[in-house]
């Protein structure tokens, strides 16, 4: 290779994980676990973690109503917790839509599963059935959506294509390294 020339490599030290609060908020996951009666630590058991609350444009929240909660990699999967009525879960793929040059919005796409909670007072194997639909569900939106994501070529992380920002690198890379704003 040329002096000069680029490469796929990093040259020099490698740069640490960024300190981006994206994916590091317990107290969603905590909420998460609290609309579904089971405890924090179970959850992360069953289904991984950590996960956030996606927050959303109104027309967003009209076509799918409820608390949208994406997490595993890239993210890849999305769990929208009805805010009405039963407690019904509906489980699925995330798709990311930028809402204008600074906004990413993110949306339930495949549904793979639809999970009613059971009531605080069940029994513990109803629990046990909740986490294990819940697991299958999550599994199979993560197996779907797997196909697609992006390894960022500098940090390794798993990136959906809607928060690629191309040439295999993810936006906090891009922000940190490049000092473009995304």
């Amino acid at each position: 290779m040329a002096r000069g020339a680029l490469s796929d490599r990093w040259v020099g030290t490698p740069p640490e994980r960024h300190n981006v609060r994206v994916w590091i908020d317990e107290t969603d996951t905590t909420q998460l676990a609290q609309r579904l009666r089971v405890g924090p630590n179970e959850l992360i058991r069953a289904i991984g973690g950590p996960w956030r609350v996606s927050w959303r444009i109104p027309e967003l929240e009209q076509e799918q109503p409820g608390t949208l909660f994406i997490g595993r990699a890239g993210p890849s999967v999305a769990i929208l917790v009805d805010d009405d009525g039963p407690p019904v879960v509906d489980v699925g793929t995330v798709r990311g839509r930028w809402q204008g040059p600074t906004t990413l919005q993110w949306m339930l796409d495949e549904r793979t599963g639809t999970v009613e909670v059971p009531p605080a007072t069940a029994p513990s194997t109803a629990v046990d059935l909740l986490l294990e639909e819940l697991r299958s569900a999550v599994d199979a939106a993560y197996e779907r959506a797997a196909p697609s994501l992006v390894t960022c070529r500098y940090c390794g992380s798993l990136v959906a294509p809607a928060h690629s920002m191309g040439e295999e690198r993810c936006a906090a890379c891009g922000t940190a390294i490049f000092g473009i704003q995304y």
